[in-house]
């Protein structure tokens, strides 16, 4: 996660080995530029000559928290907290392996406004607000026009005014 964005990035991998970890590292550096420093806790894949040689390499510093007080990284530590309450609910509802959530809960995160920093995101990293579920649900609603949308999207706007409309009840259950 950026520390001046907050943008985060979370990649499902098989393994969490160092020749692994350096390859999911390279393909974001392809997308997002190389950084000047990385902060990570003191696993074994991050201790690895084989990341501290890539590391090295494209001159990136590396600050290795203290497995004592794993507090130095407290933003990314509650960005995990989120990421798995939301990836959990994900999977109950949607009955699918969390992987397959990833890129989901991932938009989700990303394109909404941080009240510390009073933008998104995605706000922040692409200089615009990019059009997500979210986005295309105001836009159905606003101006619905189900002829000129899209098939998926029109079945996508159906299940979550189904989800809606069942949370509404759960919630008027709850408070009755």
């Amino acid at each position: 996660m950026c520390s001046a964005t907050r943008y985060p990035e979370a990649v499902p991998l098989r393994t969490i080995t160092a020749k692994t970890v350096v390859k999911a590292l390279v393909k974001f550096f392809s997308t997002f530029g190389l950084p000047k420093v990385i902060q990570t806790d003191q696993g074994s894949n991050f201790m690895s000559k084989l990341f501290s040689n890539v590391l090295k390499t494209l001159c990136i510093s590396h600050q290795v928290s203290s497995p004592s007080h794993p507090e130095s990284q407290g933003a990314l530590e509650r960005w995990h907290q989120t990421l798995k309450a939301m990836l959990r609910k994900y999977c109950m509802d949607t009955s699918t392996d969390w992987d397959e959530g990833v890129p989901f809960v991932l938009f989700a995160i990303r394109e909404t406004i941080q009240e510390s920093l009073g933008f998104s995101p995605a706000d922040l990293v692409f200089g615009h607000t990019p059009r997500g579920p979210l986005k295309v649900l105001k836009e159905h609603i606003l101006s619905p026009t189900p002829s000129s949308a899209p098939k998926n999207v029109l079945e996508y706007v159906s299940k979550m005014r189904e989800r809606l409309h069942t949370a509404c009840a759960l919630a008027q259950k709850s408070l009755s």
